[in-house]
């Protein structure tokens, strides 16, 4: 194992951050081959089978080529629960979670009825809340059939109850017994606008879909102002909104929400200190 654990971290070296590469040998061991960090170091002079070390050359040529590790092992962590990934969805990020954790903390109190997470992909917003509010219809919304395949069976593996339906939220009007039905909006949509892509790793520019994640350079709000909108007719009295979104349009985003109506307007930053998130209340 010793042997193999020096192959991975060789082969890695100069394409990856040393904590990155660090991590990934982690999964490797962990996920791809059922080894603990504990086994590792005990069984260090164990000699692996054929099968098992083509699996691992196999997974560090794919990192090699930049894929993503989630994307190899077929899956990505989120609040403390696995869920499928795939080429077709965005790979679960920390903020998003930060996002979900946000909610959670400042809805406590609240008596949820419905929500609505808007561009849910692999689902781990909406599913991670519905493990939250028992009681509460959560809705999964995605233009993507191959992101609701995905989020339907993490529906189904984590013993959620979540109902995801195909909608396209540029596109969606509201029916008449939707109307001001939910408490709660939570949308991830697309915000990284062309002109940022020279600062982007290429196992994002590469391997995740564009449609998850860039919006025209001339309208970096389309989604929000598009949720922001359907929010005004689907949200009830004091209903909230919750974004994440590009801290370089922070206080556009706050102008936007302003002028569409809604009030309690507020940013929040990430463990970072980047205004990543934004909130409102009809």
């Amino acid at each position: 194992m010793q042997k193999t654990t020096r192959y991975i971290q060789k082969s890695l070296e100069g394409i990856y951050p040393p904590e990155e590469i660090r991590a990934m040998t982690r999964l490797i061991w962990e996920d791809a081959c059922g080894f603990s960090p504990v086994d590792v170091i005990l069984r260090k002079d164990t000699v692996l089978d054929e099968s098992l070390r083509k699996k691992i050359e196999v997974i560090v040529e794919k990192l090699l080529q930049q894929e993503p590790i989630q994307y190899i092992l077929g899956h990505a962590y989120f609040a403390g629960e696995r869920f499928k990934v795939g080429p077709g969805v965005l790979i679960p990020r920390p903020e998003t979670e930060e996002l979900t954790l946000l909610i959670m903390r400042e809805n406590k109190n609240r008596q949820l009825r419905k929500i609505a997470d808007i561009g849910t992909g692999s689902g781990c917003i909406a599913i991670t809340l519905s493990r939250h509010f028992h009681d509460c219809r959560i809705e999964g919304w995605d233009i993507s059939p191959e992101a609701l395949c995905i989020a339907t069976e993490n529906n189904q593996n984590l013993g959620a109850s979540v109902s995801f339906l195909q909608r396209d939220i540029l596109q969606y009007t509201p029916h008449a017994e939707e109307l001001y039905t939910y408490d709660l909006i939570v949308s991830n949509p697309p915000y990284i606008v062309p002109s940022e892509m020279a600062g982007m790793e290429p196992h994002v520019l590469d391997y995740e879909p564009h449609t998850a994640l860039f919006v025209p350079e001339n309208d970096p709000l389309l989604f929000y102002r598009a949720i922001a909108r359907v929010g005004k007719k689907l949200l009830c009295k004091g209903g909230k909104l919750y974004f994440e979104i590009n801290p370089i349009f922070a206080r556009d985003m706050s102008e936007m929400l302003f002028s569409e109506g809604y009030c309690d307007v507020r940013t929040n930053n990430d463990l970072f200190g980047r205004q990543r998130f934004a909130s409102a209340t009809r």
